[in-house]
């Protein structure tokens, strides 16, 4: 009987205890792994690039900090400057976001009679939403955009907050669902450009969100700044050509069909244009060829078909003036990295091309000069000669392409100015890039405090759990065993009876 007891015993024990053990496996969640007058600028530049056009979601921060950030909504003009800037080939989608995010126009072709409808989308962007769910906007602006086919796919992220939804909990879940979601933004292809409008925002989580998806980060430090930072993120898109603007003269040439200003200036002031022949172009009147939007912060002036020749604007601020031009004649480069590491040795490239067709022609380039300016982020700048020797950088001796390697020995901010500047023309194009200190990672979930005494506590609860069950199955077992010895019990009494009986 013993035996018995035993055997049975060894049977219940093999069979609970696994399966107590066994809570550990189905009860763990898997682990977390790692986008005119009116306010309506008339003019849609047609800058390409590439050869075909670009779908961009542009995500705009509708929190209640922004009444202090951005007290006279400036980032609403400042959006509809970018997306003038764009071409018809392009689509915009606007998403505003709060406590969570709302779709105020999907991906719209960017063409005059489309516009309307695109400023009217920014103009509901408001300031009232109690917090600011960042995830819940990346993730509505990939939805508009995965399912395009195009090769270029942009989402601009602007803020002045934290991810923050009321409570830790919430706040804890979003970012974990964040973190889970750029890694498939980045492998669709997708790029992430982030604003941040303030120092107090989350310029880490901004920053790590651009960098996880190839993209570009920017700090606006005042309200003001913004159509600056929106200028700086169409050039770091489109690559669009520029002329110099030095002091307050541009030269047009021949090969440019149409330019485009981007004039800062202080609020209160106004903006005087002055054009070859003298003649004086204001706000209020202005040629025919002239389109002229004007808002308290900057003025966009198109121009079509400008006048050849020495361009004077009256500027009161010198802080991101640009000239943007379409022309005939323009300057490439194939560096576009928004992020990359100190100690890196990275190729400045650059060629002419006319018609979308790079310039070999011998006689013609031995008639320009190509260089570079690298300003480091203390604000020393080098000089660089690019070169077509096939020789330092440069891939191969006379196909048109000048090259240089450039040493990135700090972190910060970069500027590079390329320049192609012939005997009747200049080009140039600013490449912008942060050189990060240490090897760009992904973004990392970190554990905020006391998390660590959570999982021990966890850890002790499961043990317990453990151990209780093992409890249950030896207090079972033995009840059982005492069942069993009661009923043999009984089964021998019954027999000795019988055996009296008889």
């Amino acid at each position: 009987m013993k035996k018995i007891n035993a055997l049975i015993f060894a049977f219940l024990f093999s069979f609970l205890l696994p399966a107590a053990f066994a809570v550990d496996k189905v009860s763990t969640p898997p682990v977390q792994t790692q986008q005119a007058k009116n306010g309506v600028p008339e003019k849609s530049a047609t800058f390409r690039g590439g050869s075909e056009g670009y779908d961009i979601v542009i995500l705009m921060d509708c929190s209640g900090s922004m009444k202090k950030t951005d007290p006279e909504s400036y980032r609403k003009p400042a959006a509809r400057l970018f997306i003038s800037l764009l071409g018809e080939d392009d689509r915009i989608g606007i998403i505003s976001f709060g406590d969570s995010a709302k779709v105020l126009a999907p991906l719209t072709e960017n063409t005059k009679k489309n516009r309307e409808r695109l400023f009217g989308a920014i103009n509901k962007i408001t300031s009232k939403e109690f917090s600011t769910n960042i995830t819940d906007a990346v993730k509505k602006g990939f939805d508009g955009l995965k399912a395009s086919s195009r090769k270029n796919r942009v989402l601009i992220l602007m803020s002045d907050g934290k991810l923050a939804l009321g409570s830790k909990e919430k706040d804890e879940a979003a970012f974990a669902e964040l973190t889970g979601l750029l890694p498939e933004v980045a492998k669709s292809g997708i790029r992430l450009y982030s604003i941040a409008f303030t120092e107090m925002s989350d310029m880490k989580l901004l920053e790590d969100m651009a960098k996880a998806t190839g993209g570009f980060f920017r700090l606006a430090k005042a309200d003001k700044d913004f159509h600056v930072i929106f200028a700086s993120i169409f050039e770091k898109i489109k690559s669009p050509d520029t002329i110099p603007l030095e002091d307050d003269t541009f030269n047009i040439d021949k090969d440019i069909s149409e330019a485009i200003l981007l004039i800062s200036k202080q609020p209160g002031t106004s903006t005087t244009l002055i054009d070859p022949t003298k003649g004086k172009h204001t706000p209020t009147k202005y040629g025919k060829n002239i389109q002229w939007y004007e808002t308290k912060v900057f003025d966009m002036i198109t121009i079509k078909e400008p006048a050849v020749g020495k361009w004077k604007v009256k500027l009161s601020t010198k802080e991101g003036n640009k000239v943007f031009v379409i022309t005939d004649l323009g300057l490439k480069t194939s560096f576009d990295k928004g992020f990359v590491n100190k100690g890196d040795s990275i190729k400045i490239d650059a060629w002419l091309q006319r018609e979308g067709v790079a310039i070999t022609e011998k006689d013609f380039l031995e008639q320009v000069l190509f260089s570079a300016e690298a300003t480091a982020p203390d604000g020393k700048a080098t000089k660089l000669d690019l070169l077509d020797s096939g020789k330092s950088g440069d891939d191969k001796q006379g196909d048109g392409k000048y090259s240089a390697i450039f040493a990135v020995n700090a972190a910060g901010e970069y500027s590079i100015k390329i320049v192609a500047e012939g005997k009747t023309f200049k080009r140039e194009k600013v490449l912008q890039f942060k050189a990060a200190e240490a090897p760009l990672q992904k973004i990392e979930k970190k554990a905020p405090a006391g998390k660590e005494i959570k999982k021990k506590d966890s850890s002790w609860g499961v043990v317990l759990m453990k151990f209780g069950i093992i409890n249950l199955s030896l207090a079972s077992a033995v009840v059982i065993i005492l069942l069993v010895r009661k009923v043999a019990a009984k089964s021998r009494t019954g027999v000795k009876k019988k055996g009296s009986k008889k």
